[in-house]
């Protein structure tokens, strides 16, 4: 086994460059020529770490600049970092970042996160004993575990809301073969696409429309489409959602009818109100400014086998004491120029760059970075050498109304396509 240095002898400069402000000038160091920090827009910087066998990337955000916005993304059933960013890219923002997300489940055509999201304030994905970062009310900055806190109400009018009954709704985005339950209620998100294998001892409840579309903290109302025996395919309405109701459950819903009310509230303690913005990973990587790797205190027995506790690529975020910026940092690895880290490593890692609270994300092939003006920052996205990269099932972006800020380099991959769409020599521009 080839020795592999610690990240903190690695980065022996890293606490008096990264965890400076923005823009502050690194200090030299012999151990390590400490990169400088590059400008993508106006309180967004990029900083590339090599040395001795590892190469690692960081993008720092002033969560308190004006034209940044951090959001939490579901990808189309599963789409690489390339094609999201394709995809989205200048329709209603332009990409600063992106930085791959949860980890999902691969067999999965919709690409199922394992963890939470939320996504402009909208449910996508119930969570489960494993980290994610949120931003509440205030738009603060959470890592922790969250629980759900999920019911439903069928009462005939919402007018007068202390009045309504409530009943609990007992899981969100359920697979059969994920469930244990002999009865309950389960809603779909039109994430999860459509219910397409026998649900025995049920009826399917379809609201064709939630208002508002299913945001954390609010009650949302919608009506009753229209009812279906269980079994039978249904598609998750765009802007609704699906009720599963089975076993015992389907007492409560017995005289239920096309036409009548139905009233939602969705919440995710100990995150009081609402959440703008949720996305899972894990493990817990740093507790208040403490290496901290939560691996045991979390739901990982199904990836342990995996052998994820390994060194691979990786991807984390985390963010500094005074709540104000957050990094986004991605490792490569399985490769000469890069081995990648072990959890624990990467925690070090976190903690030099200023992170007082941190967790990671999907590592492996599925660990990638998006920089605007540099195009994708990893060569390790496929694994094992693969050129290709990995579809995903969510992201973090970093995005900025289209023309804000400050317009940054092209990178080589858009320098291509642009030399693509001149006219040959000889032919006139249309």
């Amino acid at each position: 086994m080839i020795a592999f240095p610690s990240p903190r002898g690695i980065f022996t400069a890293l606490g008096n460059v990264a965890i400076a402000f923005l823009l502050a000038a690194p200090s030299p160091s012999p151990a390590l020529d400490a990169p400088r920090p590059e400008v993508i827009a106006p309180g967004l910087v990029y900083l590339r770490y090599q040395k001795e066998g590892l190469v690692g990337h960081v993008v720092k955000m002033d969560l308190k600049a004006a034209d940044l916005r951090l959001r939490s993304i579901k990808t189309k059933g599963k789409e690489s970092i390339r094609q999201l960013r394709e995809r989205l890219d200048g329709k209603e923002a332009s990409i600063l970042a992106a930085l791959n997300g949860d980890y999902f489940r691969m067999e999965s055509e919709a690409g199922l996160p394992y963890g939470v999201q939320v996504s402009d304030g909208r449910l996508v994905f119930a969570p489960m004993q494993r980290s994610m970062i949120g931003f509440g009310p205030k738009n603060e900055p959470y890592i922790g575990v969250v629980s759900l806190s999920a019911k439903l109400s069928l009462s005939p009018s919402t007018k007068q809301r202390s009045q309504l009954k409530w009943a609990a709704i007992d899981g969100i985005n359920v697979q059969e073969r994920e469930s244990s339950r002999e009865s309950g209620t389960y809603l779909y998100t039109p994430a999860f696409l459509g219910l397409n294998l026998s649900r025995p001892n049920g009826l399917i409840m379809v609201l064709d429309a939630v208002e508002p579309a299913l945001q954390v903290g609010d009650l949302c109302e919608g009506k009753i489409g229209r009812i279906e025996a269980s079994g039978k395919s249904v598609s998750v309405p765009e802007a609704g959602c699906l009720l599963y109701f089975f076993g015992a459950a389907l007492k409560s819903v017995a005289q239920a009818k096309p036409g009548q009310p139905v009233t939602l509230k969705i919440e995710l303690p100990p995150i009081v109100g609402g959440v703008s913005q949720a996305i899972g990973g894990g493990p817990r990587l740093i507790r208040d400014g403490k290496k901290s790797v939560e691996l045991n205190k979390e739901d990982f027995a199904s990836l342990l086998g995996m052998e994820i506790t390994k060194r691979h690529p990786r991807s984390a975020v985390g963010f500094d004491r005074s709540k104000r910026n957050i990094v986004l940092v991605m490792v490569e690895g399985r490769q000469r120029e890069s081995r990648g880290m072990m959890f624990g490593e990467l925690a070090d890692f976190m903690a030099e760059l200023g992170c007082y609270q941190a967790m990671a994300f999907d590592g492996g092939g599925s660990a990638g970075m998006y920089v605007q003006g540099k195009g994708i920052v990893s060569r390790s996205m496929g694994g094992f050498e693969q050129p290709e990269e990995r579809e995903i099932a969510n992201a973090l972006l970093i995005t900025t109304a289209v023309g804000a800020g400050q317009k940054a380099p092209a990178s080589a991959e858009d320098k291509t396509k642009a030399k693509e769409k001149e006219p040959s020599p000889g032919t006139e521009k249309p």
